[in-house]
């Protein structure tokens, strides 16, 4: 019996220590596309997602397959924030 109790609390400590990914793809399905996909990672196990990566793959050229690439958030400026801002009143306004 002690013995089960230890494989189990063992198989509990791997299964909280690891995790599963489930990743996912966008790409589109129409005919004028330019080729380029981009994926999601959410990293989780049983349900619960504790982080994730966005990973952007550009169109393939001649030369071969291209490499994918983590995509990183960049914060706009304020000047940028501005103009969103002003352009979002002005769709407002009409």
């Amino acid at each position: 019996m002690r013995y089960l109790v230890r494989v189990l609390a063992v198989s509990g400590m791997l299964a909280v220590g690891g995790g599963c990914a489930i990743v996912t793809s966008s790409g589109a399905s129409m005919t004028n596309v330019t080729g380029e996909a981009w994926y999601s990672e959410a990293i989780g196990f049983a349900g619960l997602t504790w982080g994730s990566k966005v990973w952007y793959c550009p169109a393939p050229t001649a030369a071969g397959p291209s490499t994918c690439k983590e995509a990183k958030m960049i914060a706009l400026t304020k000047e940028e924030l501005d103009a969103q801002k002003e352009a979002e009143k002005n769709a407002a306004a009409k």
